[in-house]
């Protein structure tokens, strides 16, 4: 053992005597103090295993949306690849559930459940599909036109990345 996994160690036993200590000062017999102290580490995991779970609820926030985006892009480069090449490439629909896949499957990673999934996309789909929609015809704008601005063509570079 390491250093510091003794003064842990010891940390930890004396803010155990502690606590022992402490549920013994109300003139409890043993027995209900073990009991008092069994029922104590109950609640604690039971609070620790509901913060593990919540922690892992997916919120539609600016990250998501930047997934998604990174997730479009990923679609547009393998379509444009497939075009280069002459083979089937995704168009309109076959797009945006593309991109769902991905999302849910990016879900479900992170959160450990195909359910939790499954309902983030039912509950985000207006959302998903409104970023999806816009994105896709903003890159469908970009690649028509000849001239581009500054800021037009920064964003074109991402979107070839």
């Amino acid at each position: 053992m390491t250093t510091l996994e003794i003064i842990l160690l010891i940390t930890s036993l004396l803010l155990l005597a502690l606590y022992v200590t402490s549920k013994l000062g109300k003139d409890q017999s043993l027995n209900d103090v073990i009991k008092e102290v069994k029922q104590d580490l109950k609640n604690t995991a039971e609070n620790v295993s509901d913060l593990v779970s919540k922690a892992k609820d997916i919120v539609f926030d600016e990250s998501v949306q930047k997934t998604i985006k990174e997730f479009i892009m990923i679609v547009e480069e393998k379509n444009r690849l497939a075009k280069e090449k002459g083979e089937a490439y995704l168009v309109g629909d076959d797009k945006k559930l593309a991109v769902v896949s991905r999302l849910s499957e990016w879900v479900s990673n992170l959160t450990g459940s195909t359910e939790k999934a499954v309902t983030f996309v039912e509950t985000n789909q207006s959302k998903i599909e409104a970023i999806i929609d816009d994105y896709i015809s903003f890159s469908n704008k970009m690649q028509g036109r000849a001239t581009l601005s500054a800021a037009e063509k920064i964003i074109q570079e991402q979107l070839k990345k």
